[in-house]
């Protein structure tokens, strides 16, 4: 590990939690905030359920800076080597812990990840990657003590024992369903855990539990939680210049990346380089935002950090920007309405990004177009219980249309500087 990687995520995270924690002392009372905590620990928090609408502003930022603490305390206790997808990771639990996780409903899979590394006598360390992300699927056991009906004691018994199967199940699942999309969908693990939610809607259907999905968001926020993405991501443009003076003329590098599993930038231009792109595709997020009059709530703003995280590992702006105009289309020239549902998938269409950073520019808007379509029908059969409800979708449209291309369209040779905005048939 470079020097200045130790210097400068650590930097960057402490100044975080110091301004989060200011804030929230001073922008509400800690009784309230404290009532609002409580609210959003005993919540269903199946999709969509906005902490901001349950517990309020100062709540929901302290359920962020615990839930990303502990992983960050466990990523200080297995001693894990900073790389891309770790940053990815913790920006993902930052973003979700807006609307579906907390401490609560995520240790028991966490617990789950570890009697798997016990069981199959691994280290837990092997499957870092896997346990920071499983709390993508944390409502199960949220949504059987506070949600399905049953009494309490019986609730918490069937919530933590189900986390817990879940969590063991999971590593090995995960490895499998890599295979199934080649790659090409960034969120792996939400593909996954949709297929193992579908399951479980599947099993409290036939014992008569109908699973009724929430729509409970709000708006109010909006401005404040503009500012503070503005600020982080022009923090992170600058802090990348003072690493280095010279990281404009490094960046165009990043465009020969396809983004498909596993890239990571921190390692490959480098850090200096990754931040930067962190940066700017924060500000390119902001003005797709802006563009489309998306108002920011909870699950915009998990959307939004679960972007600058990526961007660490596999997202820039030229796989990126494609699909998100593919799914902007999708919306206007279809049916589809400008609901939260498709405001989310626009934002995290971006999962497909590695189909356009290797076949092009065109493509990637069709695939774009194509996954906001697959969305709601993903909600519909995983029931809500997964979090990473556009990574459940994205691995089929992944699945799909990667081996078709693959077949019909040359690789695209990323000697060439500008040569994902044309198709590959095209390139010679």
């Amino acid at each position: 590990m470079h020097s200045s990687k130790k210097k400068s995520i650590p930097w960057i995270v402490l100044t975080v939690y110091i301004v989060l924690f200011v804030f929230i002392l001073l922008f509400e009372p800690l009784p309230d905030m404290l009532t609002g905590y409580f609210n959003i620990l005993t919540s269903p928090s199946i999709l969509l359920t906005d902490y901001l609408f349950i517990g309020g502003l100062s709540a929901t930022l302290f359920n962020v800076l615990t839930t990303t603490g502990v992983n960050l305390l466990i990523l200080k206790w297995l001693k894990v080597e900073f790389s891309g997808g770790i940053f990815a990771c913790l920006l993902t639990i930052a973003g979700f812990a807006f609307f579906g996780k907390n401490l609560y409903n995520a240790l028991p899979i966490y617990l789950g990840v570890f009697l798997y590394a016990k069981m199959s006598k691994t280290k837990l360390k092997d499957h870092i990657l896997v346990l920071l992300l499983s709390s993508g699927i944390s409502p199960v056991t949220s949504y059987l003590v506070f949600g399905a009906g049953f009494s309490l004691g019986l609730g918490i018994f069937l919530g933590i024992s189900s986390g817990i199967l879940i969590g063991f199940i999971l590593p090995a699942f995960n490895t499998f369903s890599m295979k199934f999309h080649q790659g090409y969908n960034l969120y792996n693990t939400g593909f996954s855990m949709g297929v193992i939610s579908m399951v479980i809607t599947g099993v409290l259907a036939s014992f008569g539990i109908q699973v009724n999905r929430n729509n409970l968001v709000s708006g109010e926020y909006h401005n404040i939680l503009l500012i503070f993405t503005l600020a982080l991501s022009f923090l992170l443009i600058l802090l990348s210049m003072w690493e280095n003076n010279e990281v404009f003329k490094k960046y165009p590098a990043i465009f020969k990346k396809s983004g498909r599993l596993l890239t990571d930038f921190f390692q490959d231009p480098g850090e200096d380089v990754a931040l930067l792109n962190i940066g700017f595709m924060g500000l390119i997020t902001v003005i797709v935002i802006q563009s489309v009059g998306i108002t920011i709530n909870g699950p915009v703003m998990g959307a939004i950090l679960t972007i600058l995280g990526f961007s660490a590992f596999g997202k820039h702006p030229a796989n990126s920007i494609p699909v998100m105009i593919g799914a902007i289309l999708a919306i206007e020239f279809t049916p589809i309405e400008w609901t939260n549902g498709s405001i989310l998938a626009v934002l995290f269409v971006t999962g497909v990004a590695p189909i356009a950073g290797q076949f092009g520019f065109i493509v990637g808007i069709f695939i774009g177009f194509v996954h906001v379509m697959i969305t709601p029908l993903a909600l519909t059969f995983q029931g809500g219980f997964d979090l990473y409800n556009n990574g459940f979708a994205a691995g089929f449209v992944a699945a799909v249309f990667a081996p078709v291309l693959t077949s019909f369209l040359w690789q695209r040779d990323t000697s060439q500087k500008w040569n994902y905005l044309l198709p590959i048939k095209c390139r010679e």
